[in-house]
Protein backbone atom coordinates (compact mmCIF):
# COMPACT_ATOMS: atom_id res chain seq x y z
CA UNK A 1 0.00 0.00 0.00
CA UNK A 2 1.54 3.77 -0.92
CA UNK A 3 1.56 5.76 2.23
CA UNK A 4 -0.10 9.45 1.80
CA UNK A 5 4.16 11.24 1.94
CA UNK A 6 5.17 8.26 -0.77
CA UNK A 7 5.19 10.52 -4.27
CA UNK A 8 6.05 6.91 -6.43
CA UNK A 9 9.03 5.07 -7.20
CA UNK A 10 10.08 1.55 -6.82
CA UNK A 11 7.58 0.18 -4.74
CA UNK A 12 4.89 1.36 -6.74
CA UNK A 13 5.98 -0.17 -10.24
CA UNK A 14 8.04 2.71 -11.01
CA UNK A 15 5.03 4.81 -11.56
CA UNK A 16 6.22 8.45 -11.29
CA UNK A 17 3.48 11.15 -10.02
CA UNK A 18 2.01 13.01 -12.74
CA UNK A 19 4.00 16.66 -13.04
CA UNK A 20 0.68 18.23 -13.07
CA UNK A 21 0.26 19.46 -9.44
CA UNK A 22 -3.81 19.23 -9.92
CA UNK A 23 -3.36 15.67 -10.65
CA UNK A 24 -1.07 14.78 -7.50
CA UNK A 25 -3.12 12.43 -5.30
CA UNK A 26 -4.02 13.87 -2.01
CA UNK A 27 -3.96 17.52 -2.83
CA UNK A 28 -6.59 19.82 -2.23
CA UNK A 29 -8.10 22.37 -4.94
CA UNK A 30 -6.61 25.50 -2.44
CA UNK A 31 -3.21 23.45 -2.73
CA UNK A 32 -3.22 23.20 -6.72
CA UNK A 33 -3.67 27.12 -6.92
CA UNK A 34 -0.30 27.79 -4.83
CA UNK A 35 1.83 27.08 -7.89
CA UNK A 36 -0.67 29.20 -10.40
CA UNK A 37 0.08 32.05 -8.14
CA UNK A 38 3.98 31.71 -7.97
CA UNK A 39 4.05 31.89 -11.34
CA UNK A 40 1.36 35.04 -11.21
CA UNK A 41 -1.34 33.15 -13.12
CA UNK A 42 -4.78 35.95 -12.67
CA UNK A 43 -7.90 35.12 -12.55
CA UNK A 44 -10.05 36.05 -15.09
CA UNK A 45 -11.29 38.69 -12.83
CA UNK A 46 -8.15 40.19 -12.77
CA UNK A 47 -7.30 40.11 -16.08
CA UNK A 48 -10.35 42.13 -17.07
CA UNK A 49 -9.36 44.33 -14.97
CA UNK A 50 -5.96 44.85 -15.51
CA UNK A 51 -7.32 45.21 -18.95
CA UNK A 52 -9.55 48.25 -18.13
CA UNK A 53 -6.88 49.45 -15.87
CA UNK A 54 -4.61 49.43 -19.34
CA UNK A 55 -6.94 51.29 -21.09
CA UNK A 56 -7.65 54.01 -18.99
CA UNK A 57 -4.14 54.73 -18.34
CA UNK A 58 -2.92 55.61 -21.80
CA UNK A 59 -5.96 57.93 -21.61
CA UNK A 60 -4.74 59.29 -18.81
CA UNK A 61 -1.31 60.16 -20.22
CA UNK A 62 -3.05 61.43 -23.60
CA UNK A 63 -5.52 64.23 -21.49
CA UNK A 64 -3.67 64.76 -18.71
CA UNK A 65 0.23 63.79 -18.41
CA UNK A 66 1.57 64.84 -21.16
CA UNK A 67 -0.32 68.17 -21.61
CA UNK A 68 0.82 69.00 -18.54
CA UNK A 69 4.77 67.69 -19.53
CA UNK A 70 4.42 69.99 -22.85
CA UNK A 71 3.42 73.61 -20.30
CA UNK A 72 5.73 72.64 -17.47
CA UNK A 73 8.78 72.38 -20.24
CA UNK A 74 7.49 75.18 -22.19
CA UNK A 75 7.28 77.22 -18.67
CA UNK A 76 10.99 75.88 -18.11
CA UNK A 77 11.95 76.57 -21.96
CA UNK A 78 10.57 80.64 -21.42
CA UNK A 79 12.77 80.41 -17.95
CA UNK A 80 15.51 80.02 -19.52
CA UNK A 81 16.28 83.10 -22.21
CA UNK A 82 13.38 85.47 -23.14
CA UNK A 83 12.07 84.98 -26.28
CA UNK A 84 10.01 86.02 -28.98
CA UNK A 85 6.39 85.27 -29.22
CA UNK A 86 6.71 83.88 -32.19
CA UNK A 87 9.52 81.26 -31.04
CA UNK A 88 6.86 80.16 -28.25
CA UNK A 89 4.43 79.64 -30.44
CA UNK A 90 6.82 77.41 -32.79
CA UNK A 91 8.94 75.39 -29.77
CA UNK A 92 5.20 74.62 -28.27
CA UNK A 93 4.29 72.93 -31.82
CA UNK A 94 7.51 71.20 -31.79
CA UNK A 95 6.96 70.02 -28.20
CA UNK A 96 3.68 68.72 -28.53
CA UNK A 97 5.08 66.31 -31.19
CA UNK A 98 7.89 65.06 -29.61
CA UNK A 99 6.38 64.62 -26.36
CA UNK A 100 2.86 62.87 -27.62
CA UNK A 101 5.52 60.97 -29.91
CA UNK A 102 7.40 59.88 -26.33
CA UNK A 103 3.59 58.50 -25.45
CA UNK A 104 3.14 56.93 -28.45
CA UNK A 105 6.40 54.69 -28.06
CA UNK A 106 5.02 53.64 -24.53
CA UNK A 107 6.26 56.90 -22.46
CA UNK A 108 4.23 57.74 -19.25
CA UNK A 109 6.48 59.43 -16.69
CA UNK A 110 5.96 63.24 -16.39
CA UNK A 111 9.22 64.10 -15.93
CA UNK A 112 10.59 62.14 -18.25
CA UNK A 113 8.39 63.35 -20.87
CA UNK A 114 9.32 67.22 -20.07
CA UNK A 115 13.49 66.45 -19.93
CA UNK A 116 12.55 64.64 -23.35
CA UNK A 117 10.99 67.75 -24.61
CA UNK A 118 13.36 69.70 -23.37
CA UNK A 119 16.12 68.32 -24.77
CA UNK A 120 14.25 67.83 -28.33
CA UNK A 121 13.76 71.35 -28.05
CA UNK A 122 17.53 72.53 -27.32
CA UNK A 123 18.73 70.18 -30.29
CA UNK A 124 16.38 71.90 -32.31
CA UNK A 125 17.16 75.62 -31.27
CA UNK A 126 20.73 73.98 -32.07
CA UNK A 127 20.49 73.25 -35.31
CA UNK A 128 18.29 77.15 -36.09
CA UNK A 129 15.06 75.24 -36.68
CA UNK A 130 13.48 77.89 -34.58
CA UNK A 131 13.39 81.08 -35.74
CA UNK A 132 12.26 84.49 -34.50
CA UNK A 133 9.29 86.08 -36.40
CA UNK A 134 11.44 89.51 -36.64
CA UNK A 135 13.94 87.72 -38.55
CA UNK A 136 16.66 86.86 -36.06
CA UNK A 137 17.07 83.15 -34.97
CA UNK A 138 16.09 82.29 -31.46
CA UNK A 139 19.23 82.02 -29.93
CA UNK A 140 22.80 84.15 -30.90
CA UNK A 141 25.34 81.42 -32.77
CA UNK A 142 28.06 80.53 -30.34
Amino acid sequence: MVGAGHRGGKGDGGKAPPKDPARRPKRTESASRVPARKLAVAPAEARDAAARETQTIPHAVETVIAPAAIERALTIYRQLQPRDQSVIVQARKILTQHIYGMVDSGERDEQRLTVGGLAHLKAVEREHGIKSAHGAEASPPA
